[in-house]
């Protein structure tokens, strides 16, 4: 499974992508939203995990944008982020995420929580 994690803090996505590779995906990381977007336009992912608070661009902006075209309208969208008011999840569920994590979160069970998502 290929995997775009849009992270800005560096420790968050070196534990991230390592997890996830651990499980066996392979992972592209990118730093803000707009770079989320640039690559997930240019090569074929399976899933996109985005962060909300990012520089340039932030997560709820660029799930927007990804759904505006073509190529990503479909590509399946999980928040991993600090983000975590009731207003705040809703939100992100409500432009077509699939999941929503909260974190902290528990780095062993997080290739399983993706997978739960995505056969939803």
């Amino acid at each position: 499974m290929r995997v775009l994690l849009a992270e800005d803090e560096p420790d968050v996505q070196l534990i991230t992508r390592l997890a996830l590779e651990d499980a066996g995906y392979t992972v592209v990381a990118v730093n803000d939203g707009q770079a989320a977007i640039t690559a997930a336009l240019s090569q074929p992912f399976d899933v996109v995990l985005l962060d909300v608070m990012m520089p340039r661009v932030d997560g709820f902006t660029a799930c927007v944008r990804l759904r505006e075209h073509e190529s990503t309208r479909n590509l399946p969208v999980i928040f991993l982020t600090a983000k975590s008011q009731e207003i705040e999840v809703q939100q992100g569920l409500a432009m077509g995420a699939r999941g929503y994590i909260v974190k902290p979160f528990d780095v062993f069970s997080l290739a399983a929580r993706i997978s739960a998502f995505l056969e939803l």
